[in-house]
């Protein structure tokens, strides 16, 4: 497993959506961070998630709730400092989706993690992500 931490910008797929967001427009980036989350939740429940599908979702989870929770540090950290455009609210019904759906059992990245004896430690770290993204889809309903 090429993956060197449990965090959300921590492996190679999460790196490369990283490397694409960096240079585009601001509706860019948003259609970028849609589809890393849009690829995830259209593999149906019962089919198998790939890694490649479930880390960049949660790459543009981490991505979208910095931006709105005003985490700038952590922007600054994957070098998208001004990169990032302001997410609107309903945005993270599909985060929440994305999340819900890497965390599930047939999700690769999840059983890789178990298989390394870290997937109670990954699990937590996304489970906090989808947490913070129900708070904003709650915020916005409320």
């Amino acid at each position: 497993m090429s993956a060197s931490g449990v965090g959300p910008f921590e492996n190679d797929s999460a790196l490369d959506l990283l490397d694409e967001l960096r240079g585009l427009d601001e509706r860019e980036v948003i259609d970028a961070l849609r589809e890393a989350l849009s690829s995830a939740t259209e593999v149906e429940p019962g089919d198998y998630l790939d890694r490649d599908l479930g880390e960049p979702a949660v790459a543009a989870s981490a991505v979208a709730l910095a931006k709105v929770k005003g985490r700038d540090s952590v922007l600054e950290a994957v070098e998208l400092g001004d990169a990032i455009p302001e997410i609107p609210s309903s945005f993270f019904a599909l985060v929440v989706s994305a999340l819900s759906r890497v965390l599930q059992e047939d999700s690769e990245a999840y059983g890789l993690w178990i298989d390394e004896g870290r997937g109670d430690e990954w699990r937590s770290e996304v489970e906090r992500l989808l947490n913070e993204a129900s708070e904003v889809v709650q915020g916005a309903s409320g």
